[in-house]
């Protein structure tokens, strides 16, 4: 699917103000697009409760107004620059999905999953990272990757094509906006997934939309962001057919890579950027590393979201497991949210 450049038609100067109580940063393991049936063989139980739980605090509690997710299906089209996804004109500002998997049961290529994009909070991001130094550009890029949307189905939406068969159908309207007071803006990878430090410097400038709260002047209210990366803690699709052939085997680099990344993200005594890097050039770590991602997309979103963080505050681990040649670490960076009151 083609993705089409879309020029820029905002000059404002965005106004920020400081965040009292800026949300946590997340960490999603999310799997393949069976992920989002909880009983499912290929899933993980404990996973999809875990982002089941956050999704419904998210949803009903904290009701951010805008969601940054950076998610392991999209990389820059060229060195240097990060795109924002946009939706075509004809979809009125819907986010429509990108069903970037095959070989799958056909009811999956049906599920839905509507969302809000906002053109007015992907300018602001483009022109944050254009201030700090990053080409970027608004795309129209046809939707949101499965990265993105099926994690998000199961944080979010009470309605998929196999629990409605249990459930009364017309409580649900498959059409119906699942976060109608929050919209979702997909930002993308560097293109170089080698390069920890554009990835952690993205992280770093998208932190302003979490740690501030942005002005928007046509709805004249400071909006909340809350930002989100989706990848998987352990992921080598290399290894699946291996793993199969061999049944309740896990790979052996599985859980002691689990363990290496939960043990690098929570040490608040080092320099993370400097520890990440470590990953790449300690001998014993490297093999991990490439053992458990031999291509490191789903594993540098952890790396944005730890740039978000920015040594600031302490990162947890809220679940993890490993099955196969997969791990399904889900992290938080950043202290628990607590509502103000002002």
């Amino acid at each position: 699917m083609s993705a089409t450049a879309v020029s820029s038609t905002t000059s404002t100067v965005a106004k920020f103000i400081k965040n009292p109580n800026p949300f946590p940063t997340y960490f999603f393991s999310h799997g393949g697009p069976t992920f989002m049936y909880e009983n499912d063989d290929f899933g993980n139980k404990g996973a999809y409760n875990m982002i089941k739980k956050l999704g419904t605090t998210i949803k009903t509690k904290w009701k951010p107004d805008y969601i940054i997710v950076v998610s392991a299906h999209w990389q820059a089209s060229q060195s240097d620059l990060i795109e924002i996804s946009v939706p075509e004109e004809k979809d009125q500002n819907i986010n429509q999905l990108i069903y970037d998997f095959y070989g799958f049961p056909d009811y999956m290529y049906k599920e839905k999953f509507p969302t809000l994009n906002s053109k007015y909070v992907s300018e602001q991001i483009k022109n944050e990272l254009i201030a700090n130094g990053i080409k970027s550009k608004l795309t129209k890029r046809g939707g949101i990757d499965h990265g993105v949307w099926v994690p998000f189905k199961v944080a979010f939406s009470p309605y998929n094509l196999l629990t409605k068969t249990f459930q009364k159908a017309e409580d649900f309207d498959e059409d119906a906006l699942d976060l109608p007071d929050t919209a979702i803006i997909q930002v993308s990878l560097p293109a170089d997934d080698h390069d920890f430090e554009a990835s952690y410097k993205l992280g770093q400038v998208l932190s302003k939309f979490s740690d501030q709260l942005l002005y928007d002047s046509e709805k004249d209210k400071y909006l909340t962001g809350l930002i989100v990366t989706s990848g998987m803690s352990v992921h080598n699709l290399r290894d699946l057919g291996k793993s199969f052939n061999q049944p309740g085997q896990t790979m052996p680099y599985a859980k002691p890579f689990n363990q290496l990344l939960t043990k690098t993200l929570t040490n608040s005594s080092t320099d993370l950027l400097t520890a990440l890097n470590h990953l790449k050039t300690d001998a014993k770590a490297r093999q991990l590393l490439f053992s458990s991602h031999p291509t490191l997309e789903h594993f540098v979103p952890v790396v944005v979201a730890s740039g978000v963080n920015d040594n600031k505050q302490p990162i947890k681990e809220l679940y993890n497991d490993e099955m196969l040649s997969l791990g399904w670490g889900v992290y938080q960076f950043g202290n628990d949210y607590v509502k103000s009151n002002i």
